[in-house]
């Protein structure tokens, strides 16, 4: 939910960083339509019905868990900080908000997350992000051009993995291994 987006590391520690800047400015208005663009302006490249409907299926799982990964996240934070105020209107999902979540206490009030998404995976969010990437440039068939998103999408949110896992790993220390003991996996279910 937009009540959310203030709250995420690169935001609120890295002051909004130079890679997030250039996101929004170049990123966004380009990559994020190259496939519009193309879909308008090319010749449709025909698929079969049932992989266009395999694909609009996993597009809205890989947005709904999105969502509510991002959305279990933050808003165990607002709980926390008593600043969670519960919402009832669209796009709210369901299991956006885990009322009672399971979580590994720090002992110096902080917590880490081991219920919902994040009871499966250290970076859902990622995992069904690089998910959206492919689809975007799959739905336009086989032009190179917007796969060009997920080929610059993919390594960086694997550097954005390695940062915070380093950062995770200095901040929460033995908490952090009882973390990764719980959560093994990063992205990709039962492989990595």
């Amino acid at each position: 939910g937009e009540e959310c987006i203030p709250t995420p590391w690169d935001i609120t520690t890295e002051g909004w960083g130079w890679m997030l800047i250039w996101w929004n400015q170049a990123g966004v208005p380009g990559w994020y339509s190259i496939s519009s663009y193309m879909l308008a302006y090319l010749e449709p490249f025909d698929r079969p019905l049932w992989i266009k409907v395999a694909m609009v299926v996993t597009l809205l799982a890989a947005y709904y868990v999105w969502d509510t990964a991002n959305s279990q996240k933050n808003r165990l934070r607002m709980m926390e900080n008593n600043s969670y105020i519960e919402r009832n209107t669209f796009p709210v999902l369901p299991w956006g908000t885990l009322h009672k979540p399971k979580k590994i206490e720090c002992g110096d009030g902080r917590t880490l997350l081991v219920d919902g998404w994040y009871a499966y995976l250290s970076k859902p969010h990622y995992a069904a992000d690089i998910v959206m990437a492919f689809l975007w440039g799959f739905a336009v068939g086989n032009y190179f051009l917007p796969y060009t998103y997920l080929l610059f999408f993919l390594p960086f949110l694997i550097h954005r993995t390695w940062r915070d896992e380093v950062r995770m790993r200095a901040k929460y220390g033995k908490y952090y291994d009882e973390y990764r003991a719980q959560v093994p996996y990063t992205l990709i279910y039962g492989v990595w």
